[in-house]
């Protein structure tokens, strides 16, 4: 079983949730999608099948802040590579 949660503002990002009964567990899973481009789960909590509704707030927000984090240092490496245009390497001459 499957539930999605959008976060609202953000269209690129969401939080799935699968319930998985014969493992016994629940999974959290944030996800980003870069532009033009495909889901990427950023981040991941797995937690015991026995939760209450308290509980899965709180991993809500354990999995959105872990997949912020994640998602700024994408951006930085993201930017950081449009910025770069050429790499030359020489080598050492002897």
């Amino acid at each position: 079983m499957k539930w999605t949660v959008n976060i609202e503002g953000k269209s690129n990002q969401r939080i799935i949730i699968k319930f998985d009964p014969k493992n016994e567990v629940i999974l959290f899973i944030g996800q980003y999608k870069p532009h033009n481009k495909e889901w990427v789960d950023f981040s991941e909590i797995t937690h015991v099948m026995n939760i209450d509704l308290e509980a899965i707030k709180i991993l809500i927000e354990k999995t959105y802040d872990l997949m912020k984090v994640r998602i700024d240092a994408y951006n930085n490496i993201n930017e950081g590579f449009t910025l770069i245009k050429n790499i030359e390497i020489k080598e050492d001459e002897k």
